[in-house]
């Protein structure tokens, strides 16, 4: 502080590193908030970062901490998954995609907003077509619903023909939600035994083994980082639309509903990563011995000429 003529002059000090954290922060992040809970939003990735209840005071999704995985909640577009090589053809040309594609690190702009509710947009441009040869729309929408937030994703075929394309959702949740609790006290709730298809992943490559297995998962399968030496727990045909995540030692944690998606996949990082992924798919990793044709991969959906297709799921937490 200085004086001046009995005037006072304040001068703050911080360090600039800071307030570009701080302004990046403000300018990239989205904040939706109700009675119940708080949520923050990415423009990059239009990815939802935090969630907070005010009800419980507790931090549901995981951080992005990079030691483990630097994501929150990615959506996984124009493929899930891997590509042998990282490549794929379409009308006998080659393109080139890394693991889950592009959306999640494509700029969104917001397209509509109230206080409890969101929408964001991203499109095709000159780059995306030199990976991927068709023109898109693609919309996020969050919406809170007292202690739930529903997450909508829109795809647009703004193309002169038919589109190929997959989509997924990646989202993480602390796991131990609770400090005094670690990732074995907890277990994963189906609202019914089930008898899925099973896929599971080499190791080595990262691509999807050829052959299948049909399990039998009871009600509640336990978590426990052995699960997942092999990668991703990755189910096709699963009958529950509630699955949850849970714990006996608190009465806290989350429900995921799911009313129309092919696979349903969980993972975690290895490394004793504290957090767990709740993935639904409507595709899925390459088979190790492809032939690389994208309209002939496995999970590939199909959209016509000005055509839409729209799909859903719902996070609940107590």
């Amino acid at each position: 502080m200085t004086i001046s003529d009995g005037q006072f002059f304040i001068f703050f000090i911080f360090k600039p590193e800071e307030f570009i954290l701080d302004y990046n922060y403000l300018l990239f992040m989205i904040t939706l908030e109700n009675d119940y809970l708080q949520i923050e939003i990415k423009k990059i990735g239009a990815e939802l970062c935090k969630v907070y209840s005010k009800q419980t005071n507790l931090d549901y999704l995981w951080k992005g901490d990079p030691k483990f995985w630097k994501r929150h909640s990615p959506v996984l577009f124009p493929i899930v998954g891997k590509l042998v090589n990282n490549s794929y053809t379409v009308d006998g040309s080659q393109y080139e995609l890394t693991q889950h594609g592009f959306a999640r690190d494509l700029d969104f702009k917001v397209i509509a907003k109230t206080e409890k509710s969101i929408v964001l947009e991203t499109e095709y441009s000159e780059e995306t077509l030199l990976k991927y040869p068709y023109k898109f729309a693609l919309q996020i929408e969050y919406q809170l619903q007292k202690s739930l937030v529903e997450v909508t994703y829109r795809v647009f075929n703004r193309d002169s023909k038919l589109m190929d394309f997959s989509i997924g959702a990646h989202p993480a949740f602390n796991c131990p939600i609770s400090e005094t609790t670690n990732f074995n006290d907890y277990f994963i709730e189906f609202e019914k035994e089930e008898t899925p298809i099973q896929h599971s992943l080499n190791p080595q490559t990262g691509f999807r083994k050829k052959d299948t297995e049909t399990v039998t998962l009871n009600k509640k399968l336990p978590l426990s980082y052995d699960l997942f030496d092999n990668d991703a727990l990755m189910f096709e045909k699963v009958e529950s639309k509630k699955i949850s995540l849970k714990s006996d030692k608190h009465e806290h944690g989350v429900h995921f509903y799911i009313p129309n998606w092919r696979y349903m996949a969980f993972w975690t990082q290895k490394g004793n990563a504290p957090f767990i992924c709740f993935e639904p798919w409507m595709g899925i990793a390459d088979e190790e011995n492809t032939d690389h044709v994208f309209e002939t991969k496995t999970g590939i959906m199909k959209l016509d000429v000005n055509q839409s297709y729209e799909n859903q799921y719902s996070m609940e937490f107590f």
